[in-house]
Formats: structure tokens, sequence, C-alpha cells
């Protein structure tokens, strides 16, 4: 017990002195009032004729979507009218046509549904788009992107930012915005030795003031999902954009984790591979300004009680949330280990290597000379628990099933065989209801997102039972270390 209460002590000094030492870049609010719409008007003139785009204008009816409005004038008949769109920091973009009657002069709308599971865009994403105008006889123009941010309508909107990063908030809490701000600016200048140089691309951050207002804003899921889980925070890696529940009493470490997975992201992902669950998390934990103490107990009440999971073999995260919790808090001391034992500089190779297009395997073995589970057996010996022995290939084996007999089909019965005496008797098995809130309906939840863009929403707080749960583990961590080691005494 004296341990734990030693260990709170040094990291709350801990945490004092790196947030004295680390100064923070941003220095004062740049206020900006962003408009929901952008007309823009191009015309070009071709050997044979003209095209002039009249007006083009893009505005945000978040959630629902994106409406698209243009009116083009020709002096021959306007036959195809295309958007090209661009959504955030992606590399690909889409492809769509106007619905229209070919005309000399055409006024057209399109309205780009974003409430589905597979169009989700996240609030504060920026937008770019273009036209592509074919008119009869081959002749085409092009305008130049534009730009919009696509705002929740729902608020009036303003934005204070520092060079790359902005926040978006609405209602007077202006002080808040400007601690995640600050928060975000701190934790990519502290990241920067283990990343590498903090990336030119920008991050918008929108923050919500309560749960209500952000629930609508996230992606869509089913209500068991919003009725079970309280997302702090999400990240959208690929997109560049984070929504925060600024209400919080955590939103500066939520802000600070989650920009770290987007920072991550950048420095690791490639079109061969995604950089591995423990090895996200644990950074993203690392990089946190604000990190909670819950973990580093959650982590010392695993060692003491042989829960210490595989960490490095794992696919992913658990699905039992006490196990989340040590999972977070092994990650977080993995990476730790890591970058104090073989230098920041051996991280950001790591994350090159993995860009390059190497799997985790072989990019551990490339920087660190060693394999992932001697690098965990490492740590474990470092924190006091036991190595990990990887089980015999032979015995992970899946048992075989037995074939059945094949028989040759006829309408005389045969000899073994069953005969149905009556079609009323074979009752369907009924479904069973899963009522909200039950596991079952969690799992075909969790489900319906898997197309969403790459997004992380590790900043989750849990209800109704699970909470309870949670609750006793962070209740029972103390106790049962404590237990153990008087037992130990006697």
């Amino acid at each position: 017990m004296m341990r734990i209460i030693l260990s709170l002590g040094i990291g709350l000094v801990f945490l004092f002195i790196y947030q004295q030492s680390v100064s923070p870049i941003y220095a004062g609010p740049i206020t900006v009032e962003t408009a929901t719409s952008t007309p823009v008007t191009v015309s070009a003139t071709t050997s044979n004729g003209m095209i002039e785009v009249v007006s083009a204008e893009a505005t945000s009816d978040f959630p629902r979507g994106i409406n698209f409005r243009v009116e083009i004038k020709s002096d021959i008949v306007i036959e195809e009218i295309a958007l090209r769109m661009k959504i955030g920091q992606q590399k690909s973009g889409v492809y769509e046509y106007f619905d229209i009657e070919p005309s000399q002069t055409v006024s057209a709308d399109m309205f780009w549904n974003t409430n589905t599971s597979s169009r989700y865009i996240p609030p504060g994403t920026v937008i770019s788009y273009s036209l592509e105008v074919s008119a009869k006889d081959g002749l085409t123009l092009e305008t130049k992107p534009t730009e919009i941010v696509l705002h929740d309508v729902r608020f009036e909107w303003k934005e204070i930012e520092f060079e790359t990063i902005s926040v978006a908030y609405h209602g007077p809490v202006e002080s808040r915005a400007e601690e995640v701000l600050n928060a975000i600016v701190t934790t990519m200048s502290f990241m920067e030795p283990v990343l590498g140089e903090s990336q030119e691309d920008p991050i918008r951050v929108t923050m919500y003031n309560n749960v209500k207002e952000m629930l609508v804003a996230l992606p869509p899921g089913s209500s068991t999902i919003r009725r079970e889980l309280i997302t702090e925070g999400q990240a959208f890696n690929n997109i560049g954009t984070l929504l925060v529940l600024g209400g919080g009493r955590l939103s500066t470490g939520t802000a600070s984790h989650e920009v770290t997975h987007i920072l991550v992201h950048r420095a690791g992902q490639s079109v061969f591979g995604n950089v591995p669950d423990w090895l996200h998390e644990g950074l993203a934990e690392f990089g946190n300004v604000s990190p909670s103490f819950s973990y580093d107990i959650a982590l010392d009440f695993a060692v003491h009680s042989g829960r210490i999971l595989p960490i490095t073999s794992m696919p992913g995260k658990p699905g039992n949330p006490e196990d989340v919790i040590i999972y977070y808090g092994q990650a977080s001391s993995l990476i730790e280990y890591m970058i104090t034992r073989y230098g920041p500089g051996k991280m950001r190779e790591l994350l090159a290597d993995l860009k390059s297009g190497s799997n985790i395997d072989d990019a551990m073995t490339n920087v660190y000379e060693k394999k992932k589970i001697e690098i965990e057996n490492g740590w474990r010996k470092h924190i006091g628990a036991p190595e990990y022995e990887m089980p015999d290939g032979s015995s992970i084996l899946p048992t075989p099933l037995p074939r059945p007999t094949v028989t040759v089909f006829s309408l005389t019965p045969q000899a073994g065989s069953k005969a149905v005496t009556s079609l009323k008797s074979v009752k369907p098995t009924p479904t069973p209801n899963l009522e909200l809130g039950s596991e079952s309906s969690s799992l075909d939840s969790n489900a319906q997102i898997e197309n969403l863009p790459d997004a992380r929403d590790c900043g989750v707080s849990m209800t109704h039972n699970r909470v309870n749960g949670s609750i006793f583990l962070l209740m029972g961590l103390t106790v049962g270390i404590a237990a153990r080691r008087r037992g130990r005494i006697k």
C-alpha cells in the first residue's frame, strides 16, 4: 500500500515538473468566424465557345449531409457536370455526377449524404471540391479546388488556432478550448523526438460541451452503443479530424491521447498494413500530457494477480472491459520501457520501417535486432512479471472434425438413416430477442461501423452494469495488492 501511495506521489511530482519544463507554444487565441457555405465563380473561354460557371455553392447540413448547387451557362449544349470531392487528408477522392438535362443553361443540385456508416464525415473536416463540365463537341472545363469546413449546423462556431492546429467551439467556453489547443501543441512538441518532425498537414478539432451534443456528431451506430458508452474523444486518423467532449474533466488528456493517434498514423501507417494496436495505444498514452493513474494501478494489480496479457501477440484489444484497462496499462508501460531502454530514435526508425511496408515482426527485427517477444519479455522482467512462452505451433492446431459418411441419394429409406415423420413437427428455432444493452446486440452494433474512416475512440466511459464492473475492479486493485503483500509479510 505504501508503494502505491509513493508511486502516486512520485507521479504527481513528475507531472508537475514536466508541465513546468515544457512551456506551451500556444500564445493566444485567433478567433475566426467560418461560414457554412462557400460560393465560387469560374469562367473559361475556348476556341469554339464559352462555358461559364455562374455559381457553385456547397453548404453544410451536418449531420444529414452536404448541399451542392451549381449554375452554368454555355454557348453550346452542356452534357455532363461532375463533382470531384476530397475529404480531409485522405489520398483518394470521390466522383459523382449531377442529374441534369442537356441544355445551354443548367441549374442543378446534389445532396451528398453523410448520415450513413459508409459515407460518414466527422464535423470540422475540410472538404475540397471542384467541378468538371463537359459540353458538346468535346468542350470541357475544370474549376480549381475550393475548400469548405463541414461544421455542425446546430451551433454557431468560433475557432482558435495555432499554426496547422485549430479548435472549433461554441458558447462561452473559450478558456476550455485554449486548454485543449495548448495540450495538443504541447503533445506534438513532446512527441517530436519519438515520431519525427511534426507534419504540415492540418489537424482540426471540434469540441462539444456535453454528451447530448456529441452523440449526434458521432458515427452512425445502434442505440445500444449510444446507451452503453460515453465517448470522450474520437480521432479520425486518415482524415485528420478529432472530436472532443470539452465538458468532461478529462478533456485535455483525451485530446492529447487522441491527437497522438493521428501523429502515429501519419508516421507509421502504410498501404500494406496497420500499426499494431498495442503500439498505437502505447504511444498515444505515452504522449498523454494528462495521463490517468488508473492504468498504472491496473498494471500493478495484473502483475501481482497473474493477469498480464501476451500483449505483443494479441491481434487487438480484448473484449472484457476490465482487461481493456490492463491492456492500456501494459501498452503504456511497454512503450515507455522501449523508449527509455533503446532511445526515441529507435522508435522513430520502427515507425518509418512500418511505413515503408514492413510488418511488425520484420520491423522489430530490423530495428531492435530482437523479436517482439524478446522485447516483451525484457519488459516483463523489468516490471517483475513472469516471461511469456509462445505456445508450440503443433499444440494450437485446430482439432479435425469427423467427416460425414456420404451415401447414395435414394427415396427408399436406407439403413442407419433418419426419416422425417411430419413436416409439422419440425419447428423453427426462435430467434432470441436482443434487448438494448445485451452483449449480443452490442457485438452486432460494432460490426456495423467497420467501414468507417480509420477512427479510434479511446476516451470511453462505460455506463450501467459495465461501469459498476470497472469501478469494482479499480476499487479491488488496491485492496487485492495490499492483501497479497500482507500475505507475503506473514
